[in-house]
């Protein structure tokens, strides 16, 4: 076998990698979008909560009633359902 022979057949292997590789990330870009899971999962308990969202204003993560609500704030969505608590400074190791 000659190198030529050997070269070409290495490169049309790249070739179909390549293209597959690329057909594969196209179509895992055109999926549907899965459904985002809030902190909480949504229950009919507190039907006035359920538009609550959780949005970001000044760095500081807060929860608003309603998206409308958080924009006229000022503050940006992050998702829907109420902000996850952080962690109390005693949690932590001194």
């Amino acid at each position: 076998m000659r190198p030529v022979d050997q070269k070409r057949r290495v490169d049309r292997r790249m070739r179909v990698y390549s293209i597959v590789l690329i057909s594969t990330l196209a179509l895992a870009g055109c999926a549907a979008p899965v459904q985002q899971i809030g902190a909480y999962p949504q229950t009919d308990a507190y039907p006035q909560e359920r538009g609550v969202v959780c949005a970001v204003k000044y760095g500081m993560r807060q929860n608003y009633w309603t998206a409308q609500a958080a924009q006229l704030d000022g503050a940006v969505v992050v998702f829907t359902g109420e902000c996850p608590a952080e962690p109390n400074s005693e949690s932590f190791a001194h």
